[in-house]
């Protein structure tokens, strides 16, 4: 990719990060509620639906709003799938440190969901019967969601600041970029996400893939929502 256009793609990525988080955090009104009512578990459609409408605008912002502005206009030039420097490959470097971090996210989700005090966090969805569709639909969002966001910041930014500094940097600015996004959650939650930043971004770096990242922070997503469910009986599944 040439000077011009490594430019235009790192101004694209930051105007993303930036006034696209302000979009979806502006249009994301179930992230301003009282906190009394985030913690309350209800048969509340609307309230679910909120939350899934969220995640489908994060993944439009973060995915489907760069890469046709990055191949269907003229922005950032006639760049090819090659230049962004993102890789999709599964090779055993890829499956075997995906699995380490599966199993170790599944131990972690297993003791970190007893506490009560995870119930501020987790589920996102505020509902107390669960209804397999509504199981369905969130796994569903929680995959659009996670593969935009990773694809994105451990891919589009990530890359693109690549471009312009050195490994250390382009680390530290990415997940610094990435941190921002929970500023509004629990402090706890902040601090893990610097930690996963720079985790992902050196999955990334070392297996020359995006699978170990999506398929960690995916398996980290939905199997605290299950545990959640699983140990605290206010919320339960119910077949009808």
């Amino acid at each position: 990719m040439i000077p011009e256009m490594q430019n235009a793609f790192l101004i694209l990525c930051l105007v993303t990060a930036s006034i696209g988080f302000i979009i979806w955090y502006a249009f994301s009104s179930s992230l301003r509620l009282p906190v009394r009512y985030q913690i309350m578990y209800d048969a509340n459609p609307p309230y679910v639906h909120r939350i899934l409408r969220r995640r489908t605008l994060a993944a439009l912002i973060y995915a489907g709003i760069p890469i046709f502005i990055i191949f269907c206009t003229c922005w950032i030039g006639n760049p090819v799938w090659s230049d962004l420097n993102i890789s999709f490959q599964w090779t055993g470097e890829v499956a075997r440190w995906t699995s380490i971090g599966l199993a170790t996210v599944l131990v972690m989700s297993f003791f970190a969901t007893k506490s009560t005090s995870s119930l501020e966090i987790y589920p996102e969805l505020r509902v107390r019967f669960w209804r397999p569709s509504i199981l369905i639909l969130s796994m569903l969002s929680w995959m659009l969601y996670i593969v935009a966001y990773e694809f994105f910041y451990r891919g589009l930014l990530f890359q693109a600041l690549l471009y312009k500094l050195d490994t250390v940097p382009a680390i530290v600015a990415c997940t610094a970029l990435y941190s921002l996004t929970h500023y509004f959650k629990l402090n706890r939650l902040t601090i893990l996400s610097i930690l996963w930043g720079s985790l992902a971004c050196w999955l990334v770096l070392h297996t020359n893939s995006l699978w170990p990242a999506i398929l960690i922070h995916l398996g980290l997503c939905l199997s605290t929502e299950w545990m959640s469910i699983r140990h605290h009986r206010e919320m339960y599944v119910r077949r009808a």
